[in-house]
């Protein structure tokens, strides 16, 4: 027991005296301990965790036959599934901040509207460029993207200035004589474009007319009650037939000698044809002095709202190609059109001013989804070019169906050798002297190039098509999302990660053309069309994230378990990293890091849960930071993981007594100790 008292003695005092080398010479130096560089770290899943995990939804697909609402349900706890209107979606292009906004188009010309909506200048196959200066802006063009751009005088007067492709004015219109009667025009027979009618008082006669020819043959002969002509297609066959409007009653054709009777209206109403739900039937609607009611049927709640005077003439028709009808007036020679957003009216589309005073017509005359205006005088039709837009009477008219070819489709000029193409229109923002660009262009089009740039649509295929679920809900979140931004009274929402991922219809870099969409993914969007998350009346801001690890993180939505996060394609599920020790350092005045572990975490899940809370030591002195703070700083996937490291102390080596050269030290040393 002695000798082990004064081993341990020696032993102790000799560690300490070896660092001495007037003791022990060069040879019991203190060898040197290599300083780590980085930190190993543990963790799960990927992104902030709030809301829907995608893999998650993945997972929920494949292994539980989970359909996409019961997927929105588990995730955003406190929502209900809702409905929207095709509303027009605003968003900021974030790489274009501060830089002149500029666009061209490969077919076709552009035309810019202020925010009066004056059509301000209609470019023909050159590339515009607009740059925000007090008040306005200065608008240059050149023949491409790569200039020289060659500034014009003076400024554009506004705000915003919206650039919109348009067709090329053609020199005249299309025109046929039909006749006697009121000219009423239909899809007569189903394939897309409109034809022309007469009602001569009882006597109705359809035409199998062109664009070419209107009355080239006759169609079809019958007799209606009188009364104010009208047609729509009443059963979504995808054929017009004839109808009448007489002091609230509707007369409507249902095939040759079938007509049924509908009461709705007042005797001196208006009577008003759309499709008021885009559910593609026909429904009845009418005018009462400036009180517009419309009757989307099925048991729908009646739409009504004031616009207009008077002596206004209704002309409705879908000026946006969202399948749903829309507002117009004919005031003497000036139509003004307006999106209908439900029982709202949205934006107004530039005027049109005619020079004379004739009867106008509304109709698809070329079959691209979006109607255009026509006019008759005297059974003399008037239709616009299908290769132009414009006539005697007709201003060129900017092209705002979000469907058009990508040739028509306008572009923004990123680079002499990058141009990416946009559904809708671009607008250059003046914010107060900081130039912004903007696209706006309807949220389900906008959709098309969010949703398979946040999930791979290869994903619908999965689970022998079961993976569409998961598509569709990213669809609905995607949607839900957007709507609910609010980034600036300009912009609803932004182009990046910051808000969420979009590309655009498409991109051409060096010459070479790529698509942001995809098939697959329009057909979630399609079967989801208008579906939001609903929370207190309002449209719930769904955020998302690739990975939860297994809970989600809770917040704004109630912290539930993510069993589908385990799916085992999910790369994200846990994984393991390292971070840097200098940058840890840096970041605390470049104290020497002794310590750093968890101290706090939210109890839910692997490991006592997401992060809550990280303390470091530098010597003396103990800093905390938070999960998400440490996860920022150190670069990690998630807030979800697990870190317990402390610097290790250089220890001295020890030479033992039996080595020791001089007995007398030992001696000293028993003595020092009071061995």
């Amino acid at each position: 027991m002695q000798r082990f008292r004064v081993a341990v003695a020696v032993a102790t005092i000799c560690c300490t005296l070896a660092a001495s080398t007037s003791l022990v010479g060069a040879q019991d130096e203190t060898p040197e301990v290599s300083d780590p560089t980085t930190i190993e770290v543990t963790g799960h899943g990927w992104g902030h965790g709030r809301g829907m995990s995608q893999y998650g939804a993945l997972g929920y697909a494949l292994n539980f036959g989970w359909s996409s609402a019961e997927i929105l349900d588990h995730y955003y706890g406190g929502t209900t599934a809702g409905t929207v209107a095709n509303s027009l979606m605003t968003v900021r292009i974030e790489d274009s901040r501060s830089k002149p906004t500029v666009a061209q188009v490969d077919s076709g010309s552009m035309v810019l509207i202020d925010d009066k909506n004056n059509v301000t200048h209609i470019g023909t196959g050159r590339a515009l460029r607009l740059t925000a200066v007090e008040g306005g802006f200065v608008l240059a063009d050149a023949p491409t993207c790569s200039g020289p751009f060659v500034d014009r005088d003076g400024i554009i007067e506004g705000e915003i200035i919206r650039i919109s492709t348009a067709d090329t004015p053609d020199a005249s219109d299309l025109t046929g004589t039909v006749g006697p009667g009121t000219v009423v025009m239909g899809d007569w027979d189903g394939d897309g474009d409109d034809e022309a009618g007469t009602a001569d008082g009882t006597a109705w006669t359809l035409y199998n007319g062109t664009l070419t020819n209107p009355a080239a043959s006759v169609r079809d002969t019958f007799t209606m009650p009188t009364g104010d002509a009208v047609s729509g297609d009443w059963d979504g066959d995808g054929i017009d037939t004839a109808g009448v409007f007489d002091a609230g009653v509707w007369t409507l054709g249902n095939g040759p000698g079938n007509t049924s009777d509908i009461a709705f209206g007042e005797p001196g109403d208006t009577p008003i044809v759309g499709d008021w739900d885009g559910d593609g039937n026909d429904d009845l609607g009418v005018r009462r002095g400036n009180t517009w009611i419309l009757s989307p049927g099925g048991g729908a709640p009646t739409i009504e709202f004031d616009w207009g005077w008077l002596s206004d003439t209704p002309l409705v028709g879908d000026w946006d190609g969202d399948g749903i009808d829309d507002a117009g007036l004919l005031r003497g020679r000036e139509w003004t059109r307006r999106v209908r957003n439900g029982a709202t009216l949205g934006t107004q589309l530039p005027k049109i001013t005619y020079a004379n005073k004739l009867h106008y017509l509304v109709g698809d005359w070329d079959g691209d989804g979006t109607d255009e205006p026509g006019r008759h005088d005297a059974g003399v039709i008037k239709l616009p070019n299908p290769n132009g837009n414009g006539g005697d009477n007709s201003p060129i008219e900017p092209r705002l169906n979000p469907n058009l070819p990508l040739e028509q489709t306008i572009q923004r000029c990123v680079s002499a050798s990058e141009q990416r193409y946009y559904r809708g229109e671009l607008r250059a923002v003046n914010n107060g002297g900081a130039q912004r660009t903007v696209n706006a262009l309807p949220v389900e089009s906008y959709l098309r190039a969010v949703v398979p740039l946040e999930m791979p649509a290869s994903w619908a295929t999965l689970g022998d098509g079961a993976g569409a679920e998961a598509l569709q809900s990213q669809a609905v979140s995607a949607r839900s999302y957007a709507l609910a931004e609010n980034r600036a009274s300009y912009a609803l929402t932004c182009d990046t990660i910051s808000c969420q991922v979009y590309g655009g219809r498409a991109v051409r870099r060096s010459g070479e053309l790529s698509s942001n969409e995809d098939d697959r993914a329009n057909a979630a969007i399609a079967a989801t069309a208008g579906v939001v998350r609903i929370r207190d009346g309002e449209v719930a801001r769904t955020e998302f994230s690739s990975s939860t690890g297994g809970w989600t993180a809770g917040g704004v939505f109630p912290a539930v378990e993510d069993l589908g996060d385990a799916i085992e394609r999910n790369p994200n599920y846990n994984w393991t990293t390292t971070v840097s020790i200098a940058n840890l350092e840096s970041r605390f005045g470049n104290r020497q890091l002794d310590k750093v572990y968890v101290s706090e975490r939210n109890g839910l899940g692997r490991d006592g849960g997401r992060v809550e809370e990280v303390t470091l030591q530098f010597g003396e002195e103990t800093f905390t930071m938070t999960g998400n703070e440490f996860r920022r700083a150190g670069q990690l996937k998630s807030d979800w993981f697990s870190i317990d490291w402390e610097r290790e102390s250089p220890i001295a080596p020890c030479i033992c007594p039996e080595e020791w050269p001089d007995r007398k030290l030992i001696e000293q040393a028993e003595e020092f100790t009071g061995a």
